[in-house]
């Protein structure tokens, strides 16, 4: 309704799309030359005495798409460079990209918190933008917990880094959204994102959720965050020794052994789309992430639990590298598989991935810090009804024992892959590996 204010004064757009016309009306001139019918005598006689017909035709009709083409790239740029003004038509391609191959891509859900789902939602952006990242909002502790007190907000830490962890990697913004403010006084430790989580959610009159989608488009993110529950809940132990610990800061700083964890309230909803995601599903992935307080807290949600028992998809439990000290001192694989599975049910997981192999230079200080290499005990994890145990190198080579996020994400799209083939060829969505290929040898 509003076409006619492209061609208002100064938006240098006029003058190439005036260019697009002519070139139009020179490649329509040009064809008639050469198809030779309906020409005016005396325009005929004029032009045919200076040169002949066909080539006339030929010629004027090159012109025409030559101007076209020049004002179409001109008017593309004028368009593009208001939006895209640094390297415009890279970024262009780039988006392209996204849009239509990655929203083509394997339907993931991955649920947890913490570090470790922040890894793989790193690595799982480069193979689809169909990612639904469901994630713990039970956290009580540092600048998550004094908004949470402060606002009455849910915790915005780990949403706050899926968000950043499925924006593209080249943008700026993601910088500022992570940094933190240090010195003294009342900003000090808050994270920039945050704060602006905590804004958003206040400008969308207390809709935490809206306000996690509206700066999820803000960072154009690929894929979506959803908190598991937008109830305010709090996390729940009960010790080996009896006692019970409320909050999750208290629960990982108690000494004794976990029992059990439990929400309050236990009947906190989860959203709908959540569950939709879940249904819909190609994988779910549960974890990475710390057992009793990123892991379970998701899956105590009675909707989503259910959800995960009924769903078709492809379930994968990726455990943790190391033990967490206060929370999983001594477990094994199957020691983890089996708290997930003492919820969700027997045969409920599909695969486990665990790591097998570590940096022996870091190990020392590792453990003097009370942590220890995961066991891979696979007899254990079979009687669990798991059918299928992967173990590949996922650990990346730093100062810190983590999943690598290229090698964990490629190990869950390789799992996902392979299942939708079993199913048949027409199950694949989008095989992005085999477009990778070709546009390698394209440009080989």
């Amino acid at each position: 309704m509003n076409g006619w204010k492209w061609f208002l004064p100064g938006l240098r757009i006029k003058r190439w799309v005036a260019v697009i016309a002519l070139g139009a009306l020179m490649l329509s001139l040009g064809a008639v030359f050469i198809m030779g019918k309906n020409i005016p005598r005396e325009f005929y006689l004029l032009v045919t005495s200076y040169v002949r017909q066909g080539v006339f035709g030929i010629s004027l009709s090159l012109l025409g798409i030559a101007f076209i083409i020049y004002g179409v790239r001109r008017l593309n740029g004028r368009v593009i460079g208001v939006f895209m003004p640094d390297g415009g038509n890279d970024k262009l391609i780039d988006r392209l990209y996204e849009e239509v191959m990655l929203s083509k891509g394997i339907k993931i859900v991955v649920l947890g918190g913490g570090t470790g789902l922040h890894s793989l939602l790193r690595g799982l952006k480069e193979y689809t933008s169909n990612i639904t990242a469901i994630v713990t909002v039970s956290d009580d502790g540092g600048s998550s917990g004094r908004l949470r007190d402060e606002l009455n907000i849910l915790p915005p830490g780990d949403i706050r880094q899926c968000i950043a962890a499925l924006a593209p990697s080249e943008t700026s913004m993601i910088d500022l959204f992570s940094s933190r403010f240090h010195g003294e006084g009342p900003l000090k430790g808050h994270s920039v994102g945050n704060l602006l989580l905590a804004a958003m959610t206040e400008l969308k009159h207390g809709d935490f959720n809206l306000a996690v989608q509206e700066l999820s488009k803000v960072l154009n993110v690929r894929g979506r965050v959803l908190p598991s529950t937008v109830q305010n809940v709090t996390l729940c132990a009960e010790m080996e020794n009896g006692l019970i610990v409320t909050g999750e800061s208290s629960i990982t700083a108690d000494p004794a052994k976990i029992n059990r964890v439990f929400l309050s309230p236990a009947d906190a909803r989860a959203l709908p789309e959540a569950v939709a995601a879940i249904i819909d599903a190609d994988i779910v992935v549960i974890g990475p992430g710390s057992l009793f307080t990123s892991i379970m807290p998701n899956l105590l949600v009675k909707d989503l639990l259910n959800a995960v028992r009924r769903t078709r998809a492809t379930r994968v439990y990726v455990c943790n590298v190391m033990t967490q000290p206060g929370e999983t001192d001594g477990f094994t694989a199957a020691d983890h598989a089996s708290r997930v599975i003492k919820l969700t049910g027997r045969n409920s997981i599909d695969h486990i991935v665990v790591n097998k192999k570590y940096p022996s230079r870091l190990l020392a200080r590792y453990e003097a810090e009370g942590a220890r290499p995961v066991k891979v005990d696979r007899e254990n994890i079979a009687r669990l009804g798991i059918r299928n145990v992967i173990a590949e190198d996922l650990v990346r080579e730093d100062e810190l024992v983590r999943h690598d996020p290229d090698k964990l994400a490629a190990c869950v799209m390789r799992i996902a892959r392979d299942e939708l083939k079993a199913a048949g060829p027409a199950a694949i969505p989008f095989d992005l590996e085999k477009l990778r290929e070709k546009l390698m040898n394209l440009g080989g």
